[in-house]
């Protein structure tokens, strides 16, 4: 059996978490600021700012999942996949569905 790659997998977490500030950051703007935009501009701005950060987020878990898989680093992939996916769940259940812009 292969030992695991430590550094890796802290690097890996890492990126996660990141991932995971970046998206919940870039929701919790677009929540915060959704009410005070009135323009059509601004509204389009907003959305590519929140799409951008999600966007980011989601290639930056993509590529740590395939480097821990690589590594053949199961539990960590599994562990950090589980609680990435858990609470983006969390945080989209918690989004108002009313009044979208």
């Amino acid at each position: 059996m292969d030992s695991i790659n430590i550094w890796g997998m802290l690097g890996c977490a890492v990126a996660y978490a990141g991932a995971l500030f970046a998206a919940v950051e870039g929701l919790g703007d677009h929540l915060l600021q959704r009410s005070s935009t009135t323009t059509a501009s601004q509204r389009s701005a907003l959305r590519m700012k929140t799409a951008a950060k999600v966007s980011a987020a989601l290639i930056t878990v993509i590529t740590a999942a395939i480097v821990l898989m690589l590594d053949s680093n199961w539990i960590a992939f599994a562990v950090l996949s589980v609680v990435f996916v858990g609470v983006m769940l969390w945080v989209f259940r918690s989004y108002p569905q009313t009044d979208r812009v």
